[in-house]
């Protein structure tokens, strides 16, 4: 990996464990998202003027697996929401995106999507799994089941479960979008993602709108932070970075493998910033996941 590929994907390691953090720094709700993914739906309008698309030929199944990317990820900003609003953000953050990473193997492999993962896939599989377990027991000396499927019970596996569907259907739709775009793939990504996020702040805009306690979060709390607008500022340049540094290597498994950094990272800032307990379970684990997704991606 080059030094330019290597500071992208640095610096979008720390934005997206930074968006990560604002969200449990400031207990995000539904109205918390609305303002966070509608910034990004602002940042990437100019994809709109500059992607040719014949929008003719996109078809009903387009909008379709985009509704479905779009609820998908409303889901995925509900279980989030609440993760952080019960959880420490040095477990959270670790599960909710190693968890997907075995969900959407299985999904794939059940539904003949992708090719048969290879031994040191399932290897990789093996150590995440066994790291999600370890990370949120209390110490070694006291392993419980129960302390695993508490942690990741509700919220976390909301998370996960979103995660894992919009990843699953966002590699159909865009596909099909690439098709009938004629721009660069950067390009024709930031304007799947305008339309994408777009859906996913009116839908949850909605949501909020029907419930009182979240109309008091949007226009009380939210719109006078700056926390939900550099939480989408953050987001989207992290995915953004990640896109650019595509150019500057050869293999895209080194920029995959590296970006799982941003796990360790949100361990620390929630252990320096936020006061949580580091043990040494949490330590192992979190190890645990970074090398197993590492092992995936090879």
């Amino acid at each position: 990996m080059g030094k330019t590929a290597f500071l992208l994907i640095l610096l979008s390691v720390f934005l997206h464990a930074g968006w990560n953090f604002l969200s449990k720094a400031n207990r995000p709700s539904k109205a918390f998202f609305v303002l966070a993914n509608g910034t990004v739906a602002l940042l990437t309008i100019p994809f709109v003027f500059i992607v040719p698309v014949a929008w003719g030929e996109l078809g009903w199944k387009f909008w379709l697996l985009l509704a479905g990317s779009v609820a998908f990820e409303v889901i995925y900003a509900i279980g989030l929401a609440g993760a952080y609003k019960k959880q420490d953000i040095s477990i959270a953050y670790p599960l909710a995106r190693a968890l997907p990473v075995l969900m959407v193997a299985l999904v794939t492999l059940l539904f003949g999507l992708g090719a048969v993962p290879e031994w040191t896939a399932w290897t990789g599989f093996a150590v995440v799994a066994l790291g999600c377990i370890i990370l949120p027991q209390s110490s070694f000396g006291n392993l419980k089941w129960r302390e695993f499927v508490k942690s990741v019970s509700g919220f976390i596996l909301l998370a996960a479960l979103g995660t894992t569907g919009y990843t699953v259907v966002d590699k159909v739709a865009t596909a099909q979008l690439m098709k009938v775009a004629a721009a660069s793939k950067i390009s024709e990504l930031g304007l799947y993602l305008f339309l994408m996020e777009t859906g996913v702040a009116l839908a949850l805009l909605i949501l909020v709108l029907f419930s009182g306690r979240e109309r008091v979060e949007l226009f009380r709390k939210n719109l006078k932070s700056p926390a939900p607008y550099l939480c989408g500022l953050f987001s989207g340049a992290a995915y953004f970075l990640v896109l650019a540094a595509m150019g500057f290597v050869d293999n895209v498994s080194f920029l995959q493998a590296f970006r799982q950094m941003s796990l360790p990272v949100g361990v620390i800032l929630g252990v320096v910033f936020l006061h949580e307990k580091l043990t040494l379970p949490k330590i192992i684990g979190t190890v645990m996941i970074v090398l197993g997704l590492i092992l995936t991606v090879f």
